[in-house]
């Protein structure tokens, strides 16, 4: 007896030990939607890929049978979801706005998010008509394989106690043992979603309509020199990339500019408007007509497409030594110190970092070995609180400080370039050049940053949600002209508010899908006033699982530090002291 106890016991710890180790899942990644929920959260339904099936339930504001069938919905999700399927509902009604579909969602006790479908690109792919009806999606493609009433209890103006049909139950039942669920379209009661098609009687061209998009918000980087590795130079290359272009439009992987569209105003922005993303779209579903007259983005001059630069003639220019970049793999930052060894302290106006290979240079970070100067009481952290400048692709390369305003720079200030290098397929290479511009006069105002951090955590492997917080207490009135959110791989959202000592709170900014690659100071249209005793507070989650594309190896147990395969949470503040 002792010797089957034993027995026992050894496979019990066996068990434990050896728990299943999450594996990478095919995923082609086509048809791969991605929405903003009624809080601000972003899904990309590639991220749910390790799903038995992605269940999406359509939602209206208002419809009497989506509130009635709320119990038997919550009822499917509580018994189903610890199996491993994962609920969504999904608003696709024009008339609905994200704050309505919020109150919607508190006043009737929703428990799963409610995915926004503003300008209705889902509900063209899905073919969404009705409320209140179920539609299954095959985790890795996408597509759908049920779709019906949830059961047979509502009808118009009419229910029973119990239904005698369960069609979603039948249907998660069938999945789990791997039959075929059978769908039930026929049967869906519901309320009508008015389909913006079938309101929708212009016709849309590349001369007049999507040229001019996209000049505004893609050429920047899809341009001969850019980082981009194609050139939108004419109608044929776009009508040769639309199905490209079709599918980053519904995964919202471009245009890259991160931040919620409904937080912060800002001067740099070049997100792209829900109903530009649905022009680009319907334009390729409709035959890609060319219009009349001359190609737009032929007679685009490159310099015409860039970013206008500062017209500031430097006052000192710094060739950085020559960088060799592999054809392939993760590049690790490169950092390189530059000793300035001027005659005499300097008061900075503002750099330009110029990118011998604009292809190559993915962002890099320019700091100082000054010691910084803080509205917080804490001790200073060198390289974190003294950020000079941030360059990124498709953004300026000129950091010019706003309202003559500057940095104080020593003598004997060492500067560091930290840039993280993106690879073409072919060995490179890359020399920098740093231009300064120095005030002639002590400037009215300093330029300061603030890094809002946090060390305080550590990502366990393959782990989906690791939170982090970060928190500052500022102890001047500051004026905040500009925020940069700051992760590596692994990041995969970050929000930074402002409590003000009254108790209201601001929301600064929100990364909701935060991409190690995309990496952006957002720039202020307006500089937000803060006063003395405001706490600042940032808020993120790492991803250190195969769900996340980027994640290098989810096998690894991941903590703080400076390089790309370690971690950093920063939500940097760049600020001026008002009054000073």
């Amino acid at each position: 007896m002792k010797k089957i106890f034993i027995y026992l016991f050894l496979c019990l710890l066996c068990l434990s030990a050896c728990k299943e180790i999450p594996v990478a899942i095919p995923d082609a990644r086509i048809n791969d939607y991605a929405l903003y929920d009624e809080t601000g959260d972003f899904h990309r339904l590639s991220t749910y890929n390790d799903s038995k099936a992605i269940v999406l339930f359509v939602q209206g504001n208002g419809c009497p049978i989506v509130r009635n069938a709320l119990s038997d919905f919550h009822e499917i999700v509580n018994d189903y979801q610890s199996e491993g399927f994962t609920f969504f509902m999904i608003n696709s009604n024009m008339q609905d706005h994200r704050d309505a579909i919020a109150n919607e969602v508190s006043d009737f006790k929703f428990e799963v998010p409610v995915l926004h479908d503003d300008v209705q690109l889902i509900a063209d792919k899905l073919d969404i008509t009705i409320t209140a009806e179920a539609i299954i999606l095959d985790p890795t493609s996408r597509n759908i394989i049920f779709r019906g009433p949830l059961n047979n209890r509502l009808d118009y103006e009419t229910q029973k106690t119990k239904p005698t049909e369960t069609y979603l139950r039948n249907a998660l039942d069938a999945i789990l043992e791997n039959k075929a669920p059978i769908s039930k379209q026929e049967v869906a009661r519901g309320c009508r979603v008015t389909r913006r098609n079938t309101i929708e009687k212009d016709t849309l061209t590349f001369t007049k309509d999507i040229a001019p998009i996209l000049t505004n918000h893609c050429v920047r980087c899809h341009i001969d020199g850019g980082v981009a590795p194609w050139s939108m130079t004419d109608y044929d290359k776009i009508v040769g990339w639309s199905a490209m272009i079709e599918q980053v439009m519904l995964s919202k992987r471009m245009p890259p500019w991160k931040a919620d569209p409904t937080i912060g105003s800002f001067s740099n922005t070049f997100g792209l408007a829900e109903k530009d993303r649905r022009k680009l779209v319907r334009w390729i579903n409709d035959g890609m007509n060319y219009g009349e007259g001359n190609d737009p983005l032929k007679a685009l001059k490159p310099q015409e497409a860039l970013i206008p630069e500062t017209t500031l003639v430097p006052d000192t220019t710094i060739v950085l030594k020559k960088e060799i970049i592999p054809a392939t793999g993760l590049i690790d930052y490169r950092h390189q110190r530059i000793k300035l060894n001027l005659p005499e302290g300097k008061w900075l106006a503002g750099v330009t970092i110029v990118p011998g290979n604009p292809k190559v240079v993915h962002h890099a970070t320019l700091a100082s070995s000054s010691k910084p100067q803080l509205v917080v009481d804490r001790p200073e952290r060198q390289w974190i609180d003294n950020l000079i400048a941030v360059v990124a692709s498709g953004t300026s390369k000129s950091t010019i400080f706003p309202n003559k305003s500057g940095i104080y720079i020593d003598k004997d200030i060492e500067l560091i370039l930290q840039t993280h290098y993106t690879t073409t397929g072919r060995q490179e290479e890359d020399i920098t050049k740093i231009h300064l511009y120095f005030h002639d006069e002590k400037p009215e105002k300093q330029y300061y940053s603030l890094g809002v951090f946090s060390e305080n955590f550590e990502i366990q492997p393959y782990e989906k949600s690791t939170p982090a917080v970060a928190q500052d207490k500022i102890t001047e009135d500051v004026y905040v002209h500009s925020i940069f959110p700051h992760m590596h791989f692994r990041g995969k959202q970050m929000k930074i508010t402002a409590q003000k000592p009254d108790g209201e709170i601001i929301d600064l900014i929100s990364v909701p899908d935060f991409d190690f690659n995309w990496q952006l100071v957002y720039t202020y249209t307006e500089p937000i006033l803060l006063p003395k005793g405001t706490v600042i507070t940032a808020k993120g989650i790492f991803n250190n699982s195969f769900q996340n594309p980027l994640n290098p190896d989810p096998s690894k147990e991941v903590t703080f530090g400076y390089q790309s395969s370690d971690e950093m949470f920063m939500g940097l503040v760049n600020y001026t002291i008002v009054g000073e």
